[in-house]
């Protein structure tokens, strides 16, 4: 059975680097605030070319994420602490960095602080 990556509830401020882009809260699959930090600037090509909406904020955190199925994806998990996938928990676990670029979530309650705590 295929995973479902559809982002329940998450609420975070979206980060490229050390810069704040976004401010947002998703709530029952459905995106309650979104805030433009920086004027448009620096978003991540799913909210700078088709707009900021639930269904591209989902897409934007989907592809950061490891497929299912891949090699050494149970692994992977199993590294992360997780023994079946959720989205929502894989997106805090790994402060929605995926290694490749520089955006990351920082959330009030879970994880790193700043860019720092997540580069090392």
């Amino acid at each position: 059975m295929a995973e479902v990556r559809l982002i329940s509830n998450l609420k975070g401020v979206l980060y490229y680097i050390d810069t704040p882009l976004l401010d947002f809260e998703i709530k029952d699959r459905e995106l309650i605030k979104a805030v433009d930090l920086n004027e448009g600037k620096l978003l991540p090509p799913e909210l700078a070319l088709w707009g900021i909406s639930y269904g591209n904020i989902n897409a934007f955190f989907e592809r950061r994420t490891m497929k299912e199925g891949c090699m050494f994806y149970h692994e992977h998990l199993h590294a992360i602490g997780m023994e079946r996938f959720d989205f929502d928990q894989y997106i805090r676990l790994n402060n929605g960095n995926n290694n490749v670029d520089n955006y990351w979530v920082r959330f009030e309650d879970f994880g790193a602080r700043c860019f720092r705590d997540i580069c090392g």
